[in-house]
This record gives structure tokens, sequence and C-alpha cells, in this order.
């Protein structure tokens, strides 16, 4: 790699842990189209390598969600469990299938969250940040395993952390408060990354080269973005993590439209039309 790769790779770790920690996600919705445009890496290989390096901006930045008592460890532990097995499943399948259809699912449901969370009032945080009205028995656990498996089954597939299911869940469902909920998603991402980066390198696709220089920016990043995130009131951070989810649902399904397209053509069947002609 060049000094300008390096430093391009540093830049993208920075980004993606500013991500990762100002909203409780791995950040590998911002790095991976990084890693497919900047350093031209395949798509199973950006999710790979993402993976790699957002295991180390979720640690960074839960050391500062945690210094703050933002983090529900016994759900993070419940919830990071119930993911271990699906991350793996979720990195075969990226292994082998198309993923237009599940991007765009993908996107539908982050629209409907987003919509839920601007339109919901300020969440009243339960007692226990870590268990709501589920309660602490086997409702509670269920969930937590239920909901652990989504998260690693989304990981190990799209390469990012799975915070995008698991923060929304967490506030709307366990009751959590924002800073609360981005606090436990990090730590249940300090299981799923790696795990999830751990298949993909068993499938050749994890591009190790790049994966220090990533970590350097994204051990930057993670902590000023979490520090940041500490100090926002918490319906503020609610209402800019839902713009946060609409991007990224704009941003998927248009990157399905472009895969599709490619792919016709690759075929020789006409591109979709261009609705703005």
């Amino acid at each position: 790699m060049t000094f300008r790769d390096h430093a391009g790779a540093v830049l993208a770790g920075v980004a993606a842990g500013f991500a990762g920690g100002l909203f409780g996600v791995g950040g590998g919705l911002v790095l991976v189209p990084m890693l497919t445009g900047f350093f031209h890496l395949t798509q199973h290989q950006a999710h790979g390598t993402s993976l790699a390096a957002i295991g180390v901006a979720a640690l960074a930045s839960t050391i500062v969600y945690a210094a703050h008592g933002n983090v529900a460890w016994a759900t993070a532990a419940l919830v990071a469990i119930g993911s271990v097995a699906t991350a793996r499943l979720g990195a075969r399948w990226a292994a082998r299938i198309s993923k237009r259809a599940l991007a765009r699912w993908f996107a539908i449901l982050l629209v409907v969250v987003a919509v839920r969370m601007l339109t919901r009032g300020p969440a009243v945080p339960a007692a226990d940040a870590g268990r709501s009205v589920l309660g602490h028995g086997v409702a509670g656990l269920s969930f937590d395993l239920v909901l652990g498996a989504a998260v690693g089954l989304l990981a190990g597939f799209m390469g990012v952390g799975g915070g995008l299911i698991a923060v929304p869940a967490f506030t709307m469902i366990l009751g959590m408060s924002q800073h609360a909920a981005q606090g436990t998603s990090l730590a249940v991402i300090l299981v799923t990354a790696p795990v999830g980066a751990f298949e993909h390198a068993r499938h050749g696709n994890l591009v190790g080269r790049v994966v220090p220089a990533l970590a350097v920016g994204a051990a930057v990043g993670g902590p000023l973005a979490s520090s940041l995130a500490q100090g926002l009131p918490q319906l503020v951070l609610a209402r800019s993590f839902a713009v946060f989810l609409l991007a990224n649902a704009i941003y998927t399904w248009l990157r399905a439209a472009r895969g599709e397209d490619s792919n016709r053509q690759n075929s020789g069947l006409p591109a979709t039309p261009d609705p703005a002609r």
C-alpha cells in the first residue's frame, strides 16, 4: 500500500468510527462503500474487511459509553450470545447469494423504524436500563436471544455491526434511553464483528493489509463521537439516529437498484429506464 492508501484508510476508519460512536452502530454502512470505491475491493471483501475494522471502533466507543454508565452489560451479553451462530451463517450466505432482495427489504425496515422513531414522543427509560416490561424471566431472555440472532445475521451478511436493529429494539421495546441503547449496541458489536470477520476470512473475503490503518482511524473517531454523544439531549440523539436510518435506507435501495442494472447489462438485458429522463 502507498502512503496515499494508508492515509485514505485512516480517514475511512475515522469516518466509520465517528458514525459508530455517535449512533451506536458498527460503522460498516459508512465503511463498506469506501472500501469498494476508494480501495476497489469486491463487495464480499468489503464486508469482511469492514467487520474486522469496526470491532476496533466498537471497543474504543464502548469504553466511553461504559464510563458514563450507558452500557447494560447483562442484556449485551445475552444478545451477543444469540448473535454468534447467526453471524457466521450470515457471512456464509453473503459468500453465496445475491444481496439485492435483502438490501431492499432491509431498506424498507429502516424506513419503518425511522418513521416510528421520528413520530414517537420522548422515551421514558425503564428503571433498569437493561430490562423493560418484558421482565427478567423467560420472555426477556427469549427476546434478547432472538434479537441477537437477527443482529448476528445482519452483521454477517451486510458487513455491518447490527446496531441498526439493536438500537431501535433497545429503545422501543426494552425502554432504554437512547444513550444506553447505543452503548449496549456497541458492546454487542464487540462479539458480532469479530465472529463475522472470522467467517469472511475463511472464505477469503478479508483484505488484511487494509485493516491496521482502518483500525487506527476507528480508534480515533470512535471515542471522539462517543464523547460528543454523551452531551447531546436524548431526543436530539434519537431524532438524529432516525435521520441516519432514513439516509441509509435511501442509499441501500439505490445501491440495490444500481446492482440490478449492472446485472442486466452483464447479461445483455436492457437496463432499467431512468425515470428522470
